[in-house]
């Protein structure tokens, strides 16, 4: 008996051919489905933060410093780095929660190390370019307060911590205070956002702007009276050189420290170091507009010395060269005219500083040459010799006297030398001494010489 065969190879091969397009096209239609769309894209692109004080990748390859490193944001790095190195530690004994929280505690106040310098440069560290900066410094005491919560929210973890293990019997008193401290963490955390939020209030800016309006001035104006100073001597530039050696001095030293040592808190010393050699040399912006930190030397040598996160030093020139311009325009603002500093700029010469540049002839040496000296630092000299008749020579007079003494004051013109009578003594003491020399024998003695010397001198009354 034959059995029918329903299937046969060529049939299923021409089957499974037919349906290949259909089943690709089911499975790409799931694929799409599954993605979300019709199409696929490329993956985005991303930025990265590199190390140091705050570089961003623009994309093109290049990286952009967008923070200043200072005492106060390289403490943070500091201190950062020294809680990861703590909570990494084990204590034999004791949970690693504890050395966990304790770890916590310390790399926390790197955040609060951090709000407080963005405070004080984002705040008064950029006085001439924002309109408030004492209510900006003032409402970021907000982000310092709430800030702190990272550190009591560590030791939170650190005190539950000791109650566990073999320290168990200590969980009735531990508990309670962790349960306490996170508490308090949670309540810092909150006020502080509530504190930030009031002190960025209108009523509280309203009373923070004057004082801006106040200070904002005087401190453009003092920064830059003492460019003008600097400039204006010849000294700003040697000065701000200076500053930048010893600078850079204090800098590579700490690369050196931080080079030596093979661990983050080593680094992080050097990075302080080196922060501080920031410092040294943007002080040279205030002598230098043209150097390191000139656009505005006072608020920037503040935000060089405390750090910031999101703000650069700004370096020169400044946007006015009117020393007194910032300082005139807030005081035309409250009604004295549109010149209230002109009566001083006329006394001064028409710029603040012309009695100053007049008096040094363009030059810090220059009052030697030109206050009264008659072009020369001998020119007294030479007109105490004027009767010479040769002023362009301030010798003449003196050679003519030493050529006097030589020719033993004879000659016409004796009498009206200006050391007439130390020649005519001169020559008297040189005829003496000859007489004395040669007279050895005869009716002379060998001290005729000496009495013939004092009798020229002082006449002797004999008896």
């Amino acid at each position: 008996m034959s059995t029918q065969r329903f299937f046969s190879l060529p049939a299923t091969c021409a089957t499974v051919s037919s349906l290949r397009a259909p089943l690709v096209a089911v499975a790409v239609a799931g694929l799409l489905a599954a993605c979300g769309g019709s199409t696929v894209s490329a993956p985005p692109t991303t930025s990265s933060t590199g190390s140091g004080s705050g570089s961003t990748d623009t994309g093109s390859g290049t990286t952009t410093k967008t923070g200043t490193t200072g005492v106060a944001t390289a403490a943070a790095q500091t201190t950062n780095d020294l809680g990861t190195a703590i909570a990494s530690q084990t204590i034999p004994g004791l949970s690693p929660q504890v050395t966990q929280g304790l770890g916590n505690a310390v790399s926390s106040t790197s955040g609060t190390l951090n709000s407080l310098a963005d405070a004080v440069s984002n705040g008064v560290g950029q006085t001439g370019t924002t309109a408030n900066p004492v209510g900006t410094t003032v409402a970021g005491l907000g982000s310092v307060v709430g800030s702190t919560s990272g550190v009591v929210q560590g030791l939170s973890t650190a005190v539950g911590g000791l109650g566990s293990g073999k320290l168990a019997p200590l969980a009735p008193l531990t508990t309670p205070l962790a349960s306490t401290l996170s508490t308090a963490a949670g309540a810092l955390n909150a006020g502080g956002a509530t504190l930030g939020n009031t002190l960025g209030s209108v009523p509280v800016q309203q009373i923070t702007q004057p004082i801006s309006t106040a200070i904002t001035p005087i401190v453009t104006t003092a920064g830059l009276v003492t460019q003008a100073v600097g400039t204006q001597t010849g000294l700003g530039a040697p000065l701000g050189g200076v500053l930048a050696k010893v600078g850079g001095a204090l800098s590579s030293a700490g690369s050196q420290v931080g080079g030596a040592t093979k661990n983050p808190v080593g680094a992080d010393l050097g990075t302080l170091a080196g922060s501080l050699g920031n410092t040294v040399t943007n002080a040279g912006g205030l002598v230098n507009p043209n150097g390191p930190n000139g656009a505005l030397p006072i608020p920037g040598l503040l935000t060089s010395l405390v750090g910031a996160t999101s703000v650069s030093v700004a370096n020169g020139p400044p946007a006015s060269s009117n020393p007194f311009g910032p300082l005139q325009s807030s005081l035309a603002s409250l009604g004295l005219g549109s010149d209230p500093l002109g009566s001083l700029s006329t006394l001064l010469g028409g710029t603040p500083l012309a009695g100053l540049t007049s008096a040094l002839g363009g030059t810090p040496l220059g009052s030697l040459t030109s206050s009264g000296l008659i072009g020369s630092p001998l020119s007294s000299l030479t007109s105490a010799f004027a009767g010479s008749g040769n002023a362009s020579n301030p010798s003449s007079t003196l050679t003519g006297a030493l050529s006097g003494v030589t020719n033993g004051g004879s000659g016409s013109g004796g009498s009206g030398q200006a050391l007439a009578p130390v020649t005519a003594l001169v020559g008297q003491l040189t005829s003496t001494l000859s007489s004395a020399a040669g007279s050895t024998s005869g009716s002379g003695t060998a001290t005729s010489g000496l009495t013939t010397l004092l009798g020229g001198l002082a006449p002797v009354n004999h008896k």
